[in-house]
């Protein structure tokens, strides 16, 4: 069910942004490449960011018994509908030819501006299902894992963690931090198994630091199998590229650091966009004509790619992880069970 839901979603948001939305308001140039601080598109980004709000409250609403991160992968997919109908780069370099490095940092900036759409979008799925909640809470997802198959005896924060989908949208630990109470992040101590103030502080230290190794690792998996996949400047190559690297970065970082945060699968893919046109702005020293023809493939990708493309690809990673964490714990929980 949580499969189908998720699935659905995805395809109905995706199907309603290329075929629908995007016609109607003609937010694609076929000849100009979808960006918005660099062209002075603001009338432009206030569509983008309505419609992918719009986007997170339907699918919200959609995937009520699934997890919190079905959602926002399927918001991510549908705001791909935008990002498959851009057009390359290229025409953006042409215009700005005498100042790349000025084009690389208002490409920066506009992944800032995302991050905080993003931010935005999450907060709508938070609110939406705490409102469905109080009206069909039986059909909200509660997680497979109980509190039954957590050891009292033994308490693990990740699997404690695992188990608490649904207390919330555990997706920022940029807001947890700002948070007084960390109600919208780790789990507190009658949660935690903490037997002590002490003991809280201790496992929220060690959950941070499992996060901030999961978001490391997901950038460095990511940067690699990126600089593998993205061989040429094609649009549907740069967007299967960013999809499929940090789908199989997330996935392999997140077995390895098993944090609640879902923050590292969307964040990680803007965190290594911001790299990767940093390391442009130090190799375009390079001037005269046709200079952008030496821009190398893995800075041709747009914002709103490393966005929808490599932050969609980053949450179904999260989620398959997620899903393969459950099964193991319960099955070792069987096994106890049945010895």
């Amino acid at each position: 069910m949580e499969k189908l839901q998720v699935e659905f979603a995805g395809g109905a948001a995706l199907a309603l942004t290329f075929f629908i939305v995007g016609p109607m308001r003609g937010w694609w140039d076929p000849q100009w490449p979808t960006t918005f601080i660099s062209t002075g598109s603001f009338g432009g980004l206030l569509g983008f960011v309505l419609l992918v709000w719009i986007l997170a409250a339907a699918c919200a609403a959609l995937t009520i018994s699934a997890r919190p991160e079905g959602a926002l992968f399927a918001t991510l997919v549908g705001a791909a509908g935008v990002s498959m109908h851009s057009a390359p780069i290229r025409a953006l370099f042409w215009s700005r030819e005498a100042s790349l490095s000025g084009v690389f940092a208002q490409l920066i900036g506009e992944l800032g501006m995302l991050f905080v759409v993003v931010v935005g979008a999450i907060h709508i799925i938070c609110q939406v299902r705490a409102l469905m909640a109080r009206v069909c809470g039986d059909w909200m997802w509660k997680g497979r894992i109980t509190a039954l198959t957590v050891s009292s005896d033994s308490p693990d924060i990740e699997s404690v963690a695992r188990s608490d989908f649904a207390d919330g949208f555990s997706s920022s630990i940029v807001l947890w931090l700002l948070s007084p109470l960390g109600s919208s992040g780790l789990p507190g101590p009658d949660r935690t198994g903490a037997k002590s103030p002490g003991q809280a502080a201790e496992n929220r230290k060690t959950a941070v630091v499992c996060t901030v190794s999961c978001l490391a690792a997901t950038v460095l998996y990511g940067s690699i199998i990126l600089m593998l996949l993205m061989r040429s400047t094609h649009r549907g190559q740069i967007i299967f590229a960013l999809f499929a690297s940090f789908l199989l970065a997330t996935l392999i970082a997140h077995q390895q650091f098993a944090t609640r945060f879902s923050v590292v699968a969307w964040a990680s893919a803007l965190l290594t966009g911001v790299l990767f046109y940093m390391l442009a702005i130090a190799s375009s020293g390079y001037v005269g004509p046709n200079a952008w023809i030496k821009i190398q493939p893995f800075a041709r990708a747009l914002p709103i790619d490393w966005m929808t493309a490599g932050g969609a690809g980053g949450v179904l990673g999260y989620w398959i992880s997620e899903r393969i964490h459950e099964l193991k714990h319960i099955e070792r929980h069987a096994e106890k069970t049945s010895a």
